[in-house]
């Protein structure tokens, strides 16, 4: 009986002894990261902005021998385009033939006339009564507008030239109206495809107008 006992304690000691001993032996947990430091984060083509996006020509030709010789290059514009998808065709034409290639969008204005009014009155109310003052004055043709950012402003007319614009603003500031002009400007988007090709090649490349005979090919400076 006391032998039985003897070894059941031993066999119990010798299980704790093994569990501490496993414990301390317990390899470290090593913390990864996703990159090496330095390393950019990979962006897949899918999420790239395609509007400043640059396809390079697969090439034995390397970025430092297009920087060292840029006499060898020629750089061209093409546009303007009203939308970027009509810039697909022929950027899928022109990318296996270039250096480098890039899709641009500026924002164009253009002076369209001359704008009379009388500034925002705080309710419709207001801009009504004015209205009211203006037709006892003998003012005619205007309005007051009642939505947009121009809401409860006085509209008076809009003029393409200046001195028109000009004769019926000192009317009415003769009647005493607190009447201003404002220039109108339009804008709107224009898209253009710029170019980088060999001097030696640029003979060779397809003749974009039967792509599209409705923009220009303009040679620029090779400066981005």
């Amino acid at each position: 009986m006391i032998l039985f006992r003897l070894i059941f304690i031993l066999a119990l000691l010798s299980n704790i002894g093994l569990y501490i001993y496993s414990r301390q032996n317990v390899p470290k947990q090593i913390q990864f990261t996703a990159t090496d430091p330095g390393i950019q984060k990979l962006v897949l083509i899918s999420e790239m902005d395609a509007e400043n996006t640059l396809w390079e020509e697969t090439s034995d030709t390397t970025d430092s021998e297009i920087i060292d010789e840029p006499f060898n290059q020629e750089c061209y514009s093409v546009g303007a385009f009203n939308a970027r998808s009509e810039i697909r065709p022929i950027l899928d034409v022109l990318k296996t033939e270039v250096i480098k290639i890039r899709t641009r969008k500026i924002i164009s204005s253009q002076e369209v006339g001359y704008w009379v009014y009388i500034p925002a009155f705080k309710t419709r109310e207001e801009a009504l009564s004015l209205g009211r003052q203006l037709s006892q004055n003998d003012i005619k043709d205007y309005y007051v507008v009642t939505g947009g950012e121009n809401e409860n402003k006085v509209s008076l007319g809009h003029y393409r030239e200046s001195q028109n614009a000009d004769d019926r603003l000192a009317e009415l500031l003769s009647k005493g109206f607190n009447a201003e002009k404002q220039l109108k400007v339009e804008q709107w988007p224009e898209f253009w495809l710029d170019y980088a090709i060999a001097s030696d090649q640029s003979e060779n490349l397809v003749d974009i107008s039967n792509i599209n005979p409705d923009i220009s090919t303009n040679l620029v400076e090779c400066n981005w």
